[in-house]
């Protein structure tokens, strides 16, 4: 079988331009310290670390969300916990002032100390997210829930926030609400229950020490607002489990978001990663034979008949 002179060099043409290619494709890969540069380099490969990126992206968004989360539960849970403490303070001062033993003037020095803990406690029901946004206003971030008016006797107080809860995407499956509406937390869910039950409580047992003289039904009265307090208190319990187990959660979230980071930089760094030394390996080759398949050309370019009689 005869081969002309047209295919023969196309032929040497082809295999240098075959090996051109290759020396640039190894030649990126060592600058780029990566086996996939471009798709074309390995499409299957290519396709599958877009794909491992993409998840990479949302998990690492979800990581940052569950971190604002965090943020989020853990100035609810210092709210309520101080709430708690301070609600259970209150109703020893009931307690202590339904003993019988104490007589007007020193009630109405235990209702000073009881105006002060409703103030304190007020505070703590317009809590911020110190970014200015209100933690139990439902929606209303930007109202304080509590309105409490001291000049009124006995004090009044209104919620102003709604029913709602914000909530964040913290997975690709879980979506978890960050924040309690006051009328849940410091209010009575019971038929007919106030919003304020809390602080109502509080203000029963302001109105109680104030009268003079002592009512003849004060032991009635002071036990019914100590049972107040408990139930309120409870419900602030509620509250405060609820965003403990939410901040439990949301810890294990992060937890599994930092091993499925790994698990997916492994996969990319599986597909992607350049092995140095065969890259160098297999540069040196392909750039030996493509000065070898050069020289073969230029000597059989330089060929013609007359080089074949005279020889």
């Amino acid at each position: 079988m005869r081969i002309s002179s047209t295919t023969l060099y196309q032929s040497g043409v082809n295999n240098m331009s075959n090996l051109q290619a290759q020396l640039v494709q190894v030649n990126t890969q060592i600058d780029y310290q990566k086996r996939v540069v471009t798709p074309s380099d390995d499409p299957v490969a290519a396709s599958r670390i877009e794909l491992l990126n993409t998840s990479s992206g949302q998990n690492t968004q979800y990581k940052a969300n569950t971190q604002a989360v965090d943020s989020w539960l853990s100035y609810s849970d210092t709210s309520l916990k101080s709430a708690i403490d301070l609600m259970g303070s209150l109703k020893s001062q009931a307690i202590y002032a339904g003993s019988g033993a104490l007589s007007t003037t020193q009630l109405q020095a235990i209702q000073k100390t009881v105006k002060e803990g409703l103030s304190e406690l007020v505070g703590y029901g317009n809590a911020t997210d110190g970014n200015g946004s209100y933690l139990f206003s439902g929606n209303q971030i930007n109202t304080a829930p509590f309105a409490l008016d001291l000049s009124n006797n006995p004090p009044t107080i209104a919620y102003n926030g709604d029913d709602g809860q914000r909530s964040v995407q913290v997975s690709a499956s879980r979506i978890m609400a960050i924040s309690d509406p006051g009328n849940m937390v410091f209010g009575s869910l019971a038929s007919g229950g106030s919003p304020t039950a809390a602080f109502d409580s509080v203000i029963n047992l302001y109105n109680l020490l104030g009268q003079n003289p002592k009512p003849a039904n004060f032991p009635t009265q002071i036990n019914n607002i100590i049972n107040q307090m408990s139930d309120a208190t409870q419900q602030m319990n509620i509250g405060l489990a609820s965003v403990g187990a939410r901040e439990q959660e949301n810890s294990n979230l992060q937890n599994m978001s930092d091993n499925l980071n790994l698990q997916y930089n492994s996969g990319i760094s599986a597909l992607q990663d350049l092995d140095m030394a065969q890259a160098i390996s297999q540069f040196t080759l392909t750039q030996t034979s493509l000065q070898y398949t050069q020289k073969t050309y230029a000597q059989v370019a330089q060929l013609s008949l007359f080089n074949y009689i005279s020889g």
